[in-house]
């Protein structure tokens, strides 16, 4: 048996971790991977809201309903 093709696969099956989190519109239940970073943009997978990242602190995540401002052209 050849260990390279068997080392492949055990990397192959290894999860990613997630954290747990809720859509502040929906409550759906979010799986957020564990290297998500402050500014990532998340989509619910219930309602589709888009959700920013805003805090990653010991495996807790804050998430915000993701707000586009427009330019303002003195109009």
């Amino acid at each position: 048996m050849n260990t390279m093709s068997k080392q492949t696969q055990n990397s192959e099956t290894q999860e990613v971790k997630a954290m747990k989190a809720k859509c502040p519109d929906c409550d759906a239940a979010l799986d957020v991977p564990q290297d998500t970073a402050k500014g990532e943009i998340v989509s619910c997978p219930g309602c589709g809201l888009e959700l920013e990242v805003k805090q990653v602190h010991a495996g807790c995540v804050d998430l915000q309903e993701l707000t586009l401002e427009g330019e303002d052209w003195g109009e």
